[in-house]
């Protein structure tokens, strides 16, 4: 799998560990526990469709190139996400689907750009 180029040149010993050094320095200046700092990682998955119709899954990452043709008008894809503690507590996978109708109880109008009042 190709790497961007930008990210390349970012991705040297200075630049990581000037990002490590800052990350300590907000944790420790907002005491912030390591049962609390987390790492999070998604995977998408198809379901339906397929080569020749069989019910196959396929996991992909997110910049990862499709290296095949999708054919079936009844595709899905969702999202699995899972998150592990720096202390290596880790959440139960999140499987996230394409929604259906949007609750406004979900959102409030506070801190989310675009949210109904």
């Amino acid at each position: 799998m190709a790497l961007d180029p930008k990210r390349a040149m970012c991705f040297n010993y200075p630049s990581v560990k000037s990002y490590f050094e800052q990350l300590k320095a907000v944790i420790e200046s907002y005491e912030i526990p390591w049962e609390n700092v987390y790492n999070m990682d998604e995977k998408g998955c198809q379901l339906g469709g397929g080569r020749k119709g069989r019910r196959q899954k396929y996991l992909f990452g997110r910049n990862s190139r499709a290296r095949y043709r999708i054919r079936d008008a009844n595709l899905e894809l969702v999202t699995v996400v899972e998150c592990i503690s720096a202390d290596g507590h880790a959440l139960k996978p999140y499987i996230i689907f394409k929604g259906k109708q949007i609750v406004k109880d979900w959102y409030s109008a506070e801190g989310i750009e675009g949210a109904a009042a």
